[in-house]
């Protein structure tokens, strides 16, 4: 049941917010290039907003769109922490 529960409301949410453009590019960190994704989602009422993914080997971390030196620290974080894992 507390499996269920989390799924069942991203359901929800999912039905109340669609994606309406998706750019693709790279991020340069150091002398390592990762992949990123820039989503613009649209909600109910009109409303947009955006959210930018960097594909860090397996793992897929946020940072702010358009902001390449938040997403430099989310990958430089990311990295930090998989070397203690």
């Amino acid at each position: 049941m507390r499996l269920a529960l989390p799924l069942i409301a991203s359901l929800a949410m999912s039905a109340c917010v669609s994606t309406i453009a998706e750019e693709r590019g790279t991020l340069r960190v150091g002398i390592e290039t990762y992949d990123t994704v820039t989503r613009t989602f649209q909600r109910e009422d009109g409303s947009t907003y955006a959210r930018t993914t960097v594909r860090v080997g397996a793992e897929r971390v946020s940072c702010r769109p358009n902001d390449p030196v938040d997403c430099r620290a989310v990958v430089r974080q990311t990295q930090f922490t998989r070397s203690f894992q």
